[in-house]
């Protein structure tokens, strides 16, 4: 058996797998990479997530031999996390992330008495003279280049399509012919909304207030309007309008709630026109994430770019949760195939 590690900007959950990629325990906790971002210290990250490993043994009753070793991804390889590994440069697949992997036998980097993989991420080919006028080709990611190859190996995709994670960020990722991510573009959606929510007065008329009665508008409605107010008023007025459609119109905080989220999403949609300009434009897509925020991006492409286009969603928490397993398994598991093609000892 051997673990996988999973480690985010705020919570980190362990996988113990079977070489029949069962998953036979896990758990997570509120640990990540923020931590060290506060402190300015690795130590409550390192400590927390050995705490996990270990609690996690003892709860399934694995014994500790068993595991063999630990794959990681994610934050856990940037410069806040437990130990910074460069990119892999784009284009980037199963042989390439596993030819990369980092193996680490050092109990200052995570105590847990057995050798760690870290897995890479990937950052897109721009000039190594680069400046701030070549941004818009700069782009990176640590952890959905895993969750690529899970999706890739699930859905035993062949052929160009384009994968597209929503979550804290939007992030669409082109996969070429030969299963390798070839470029990404990300936006700040996710936190964007998060803060707006949190930290803005535009937040309070995203939660529900006693006696306000629905507008009567359509899910279409409210997108369209939000779609035309980003095209002709600017983002930045039209995440002003929620507090309009509050104070001075008749609306529900779900309608301006889906306003708000269509204004964000139309904005976004800036990301995928640019990779659909430089040659990344397949008419298939895969969205991961929430099932609200997977419809709304549907409707939103097939509106600009054409009803022909092909959409699948993973929405499911426990299924996305599962890609990220899948993907390391696989990456694991090419490296074990290539150590024994080379005779080599395969771990302890």
């Amino acid at each position: 058996m051997f673990a996988v590690i999973d480690c985010g900007t705020t919570n980190t959950r362990i996988y113990i797998v079977d070489r029949n990629r069962t998953i036979a325990a896990c758990g997570s906790r509120k640990v990540g990479v923020r931590d060290t971002s506060i402190t300015g210290s690795r130590d409550a990250l390192r400590q927390g997530i050995t705490e996990l490993f270990f609690e996690i043994l003892n709860e399934y009753g694995i014994r500790d031999e068993d595991v063999e070793f630990a794959v990681a991804s994610g934050m856990i390889t940037s410069e806040i996390g437990l130990i910074e590994i460069p990119h892999l440069v784009a284009p980037a697949g199963l042989s390439d992330l596993s030819e990369g992997i980092l193996e680490v036998n050092d109990e200052t980097v995570l105590p847990i008495h057995r050798p760690v993989y870290f897995i890479r991420g990937i950052r897109n080919r721009y000039p190594e003279n680069a400046r701030a006028q070549d941004l818009r080709d700069v782009d990176f990611m640590r952890g959905e280049e895993v969750q690529c190859i899970g999706i890739i190996e699930e859905k035993k995709i062949k052929e160009p399509c384009s994968i597209v994670a929503l979550s804290s960020h939007t992030k669409v990722m082109y996969i070429d012919e030969g299963q390798r991510v070839t470029a990404s573009n990300t936006t700040i959606s996710g936190q964007f909304y998060e803060a707006l929510l949190n930290s803005t007065n535009i937040g309070k008329s995203l939660i529900k207030a006693e006696g306000e009665e629905a507008g009567g508008y359509s899910f279409e409605e409210l997108v369209d309007t939000a779609v035309d107010c980003v095209e002709h008023a600017g983002l930045g007025r039209t995440l002003l309008m929620p507090r309009f459609l509050q104070v001075l119109l008749k609306t529900d905080s779900r309608e301006r709630d889906i306003f708000t989220n269509a204004a964000i999403a139309a904005d976004d949609l800036k990301a995928f026109e640019e990779m659909r300009n430089k040659g990344y434009d397949s008419n298939h897509y895969i969205f991961y994430g929430h099932e609200s925020r997977c419809r709304m991006y549907e409707y939103l492409l097939k509106k600009r770019f054409g009803e022909e286009l092909v959409i699948e969603f993973i929405y499911d928490k426990e299924e996305i949760g599962k890609l990220t397993v899948r993907g390391a398994v696989e990456i694991a598991l090419d490296k074990i195939r290539e150590r024994e093609g080379e005779g080599k000892t395969c771990f302890r």
